[in-house]
């Protein structure tokens, strides 16, 4: 699979979207991009990352990311499905966003929280952008023209997925906690799902699991496109259907290196839910 590069890609014009009706992949990315940076510095100047008083397990940071990213997507026209704000607008293009994923995290000083974006069209999966808050890493990827992966302080990191097949050799990152033990070689369990499917698509990992069907469609959407387009492999580890804009629905996303691996991963969960 081919890699984008997109060095000139925060070097956008007056708009970010050449047209409004019909916006192009590249000025999405640029767009993504741009608010990924609002989102960082911001954050950069905030004191107060405690919880926020509104809905449970939202914090400060939480609604600071939502207001910069809404007020970004809403200016070009976007309909936006947002994990902390629903779904506002409509049109041909929908804005999965996840303003602050891993905020948990974000607000323990643990370096390991993100901000997603993924365009959604009539054709499924369309472009997106996961930023890695802390580092600064960025991930972005276009349906059937690949991905791309930049900011990366770890020159040392492999840069695309592992060729891990077999679950005994895997290093594998969890969302939850895992029933029993799968026969996997190591894990792992950072709480930014967006960055763990990242990190499978860049060879950190070689798969990712959801234990607890846990996550909306914002969690992973983005992370999702960046995995297919790397050339790794994503499905639900209950058979659903991944790509949906209903607000409400969750998901058991499991991502890996390879088919082989991913079918042990959901034979794994799947023999979970029996002992359950």
């Amino acid at each position: 699979m081919p890699v984008l590069s997109r060095a000139q890609i925060c070097s956008a014009g007056l708009s970010m979207i050449d047209s409004l009706s019909s916006p192009d992949a590249d000025g999405l990315i640029r767009l993504f991009t741009s608010l990924a940076d609002e989102v960082g510095d911001e954050l950069r100047r905030l004191d107060d990352w405690s919880p926020s008083g509104g809905k449970s397990g939202q914090y400060n940071h939480d609604v600071v990311a939502d207001d910069i990213v809404l007020a970004g997507l809403s200016a070009e026209g976007l309909a936006v499905l947002s994990e902390e704000s629903g779904v506002i607008g409509s049109g041909p293009v929908t804005v999965v966003v996840d303003p602050v994923d891993g905020s948990t995290n974000g607000s323990r000083g643990l370096p390991w929280f993100a901000s997603s974006f993924c365009a959604v069209d009539e054709d499924g999966l369309w472009a997106a952008v996961v930023r890695d808050l802390a580092s600064g890493e960025t991930f972005s990827a276009v349906r059937g023209q690949g991905w791309d992966w930049s900011g990366s302080q770890w020159p040392r990191r492999p840069g695309r997925p592992s060729e891990c097949r077999s679950l005994s050799s895997a290093l594998v990152a969890f969302s939850g906690l895992p029933a029993v033990h799968g026969g996997w070689r190591q894990f792992r369990t950072y709480g930014a799902a967006a960055l763990d499917m990242c990190a499978v698509a860049t060879g950190s990992f070689d798969g990712f699991v959801d234990t607890d069907r846990a996550h909306g469609v914002w969690d992973y959407l983005g992370a999702m496109l960046v995995c297919q387009e790397a050339g790794a492999v994503v499905a639900d580890g209950d058979g659903e259907v991944l790509l949906t804009l209903d607000h409400e629905a969750r998901r058991a996303p499991i991502a890996a290196s390879t088919p082989e691996l991913l079918a042990q991963l959901v034979a794994m969960r799947q023999g979970w839910k029996r002992r359950g």
